[in-house]
């Protein structure tokens, strides 16, 4: 069964600047023209070998279709993740070898910590962590670098706070609610670098986005971080406003970046002062939660399909358009895949030169975790 995708603006791969709203004026407010994309260079996928941790699940069929059909790619669960899976509920954040990184992929999970994926796609490291965040859940991963320094930013909608960490899993620093005394709720959903800030969406509180100078401390106290007077957005369901301001993802190239509105079933695209700049109406009820993108391509990770139908989707979309739907749950028959909390892409090249894309899904209630492997022609 196929969707319609009713485009609003189909400028979220390559935007221009829509006039701004009152007061949001900001001195970084540009949007650099998106530049070709440089692949991710990666050594060929070795086949999985079964070590200490749950056993691989063998393939059952495909899912997606024509150039976008994938399968699934058994990969070792270390016990230790296989044991709290079923709590499965975040996101996930390469280290981009075009910028420097070395391919890995970080992600959490409550009781667990951090975790990295290898860059090869061969197996599953646990890293752990601080206390003070392995324990809660974190809704999210956001990778940056900065001074030549990798930093790691993870969202806590259940601590109501926000963690600076090194990708060992060292504290460097915390973010509280920014409301004085815990007045409102700080339920933050994910986190985003974009011009030297952190970009913070409290999608299951107000809606409101945060921003902050991610190494500007408190005044009282080096270890806590200090939010920006700027912010923007609220609840509604007018553009500027959010149903759920759930994931927030930069666009490769610009300074720009789209948040997975999940109540309102869209994709928003805004500039670093807040001004909207277009988007994509998804089905209505389809919820999405994040969005990842890969030169012309977005993946959509949904907590339901159409009209609130499970098992939910994955979609694919090429310059805005659909191009493919990915269903775990229905077409692999992998258990726990009702609701797709986060989608990723990973592209691996061949030992013939030729480019293979990889798909990492996170499901939620019931957790669980899979990798699914482009079919090649």
């Amino acid at each position: 069964m196929k969707y319609v995708l009713l485009a609003v603006a189909a400028i979220v791969l390559f935007p221009t600047v829509a006039p701004a709203h009152d007061g949001h004026a900001h001195p970084h407010d540009h949007v650099e023209t998106p530049a070709e994309s440089t692949p991710w260079l990666k050594p060929n996928v070795p086949s999985p070998r079964a070590e200490n941790g749950a056993a691989p699940q063998e393939p059952k069929g495909v899912t997606g279709s024509g150039k976008y059909t994938f399968r699934h790619y058994p990969i070792e669960v270390p016990a230790e993740m296989a044991k709290h899976l079923k709590g499965a509920h975040g996101g996930f954040a390469r280290d981009p070898e075009a910028d420097g990184g070395d391919g890995s992929t970080y992600f959490s999970l409550k009781n667990v910590g951090l975790m990295r994926l290898a860059p090869d796609l061969s197996g599953i490291e646990i890293i752990g962590g601080d206390a003070a965040f392995t324990g809660v859940n974190l809704h999210n991963t956001c990778l940056f670098r900065e001074g030549g320094e990798t930093y790691l930013a993870l969202p806590s909608d259940e601590a109501q706070k926000a963690f600076l960490t090194t990708t060992s899993g060292t504290l460097l620093r915390t973010f509280p609610n920014p409301y004085s005394a815990g007045k409102k709720a700080f339920r933050v959903c994910d986190l985003e670098y974009i011009d030297g800030r952190l970009f913070a969406p409290n999608g299951y509180a107000d809606n409101v986005c945060f921003t902050t100078n991610p190494f500007m401390a408190s005044p009282n106290d080096p270890w806590v971080g200090a939010w920006d007077a700027f912010r923007f957005g609220g609840k509604g369901k007018e553009h500027g406003k959010f149903g759920t301001a759930h994931g927030i993802t930069i666009v490769p190239n610009t300074n720009v970046f789209t948040i997975a509105d999940r109540a309102n079933s869209r994709l928003e695209t805004y500039t670093p002062a807040g001004r909207y700049v277009g988007g994509l109406q998804l089905p209505a009820g389809c919820l999405p939660c994040d969005v990842d993108f890969h030169e012309d391509l977005m993946l959509v990770g949904c907590l339901r399909g159409p009209k609130n139908s499970t098992p939910a989707p994955i979609y694919i979309l090429e310059k805005g358009n659909l191009v493919a739907e990915l269903n775990i749950g229905r077409d692999l028959g992998l258990p726990g895949f009702t609701h797709i909390h986060n989608a990723a892409f990973r592209v691996i090249t061949q030992a013939d030169g030729t480019r293979k894309l990889f798909v990492l899904a996170y499901a939620w209630n019931p957790g669980n975790f899979a990798i699914l492997e482009q079919v090649m022609p």
